[in-house]
């Protein structure tokens, strides 16, 4: 049992709301993480915008959006993370 609330969409507050639909655009999905980090959504937001910062091709200029995606599911697959 964790901690933190997994928020749902139902449940998700003006802040929260905006962290998902980010979300939902830049990977398809909302990640459980980012459910449970938007229960302090002040912090969430710096941390996807880090995360983001990193995705975007134009910022890093030295692996494109599906390379490092790739790299995390290998990365997350090594470390037996189950999703």
């Amino acid at each position: 049992m964790s901690l933190l609330p997994i928020i749902q969409d139902d449940e998700a507050t003006d802040e929260q709301t905006v962290i998902f639909d980010h979300s939902k655009q830049m990977f398809g999905r909302v990640a459980n993480a980012v459910r449970v980090g938007s229960a302090t959504p002040r912090i969430m937001q710096s941390l996807f915008s880090f995360i983001v910062g990193g995705m975007r091709e134009e910022i890093s200029n030295v692996l494109d959006k599906r390379t490092k995606c790739l790299v995390i599911l290998k990365t997350s697959t090594l470390n037996g993370c189950a999703y």
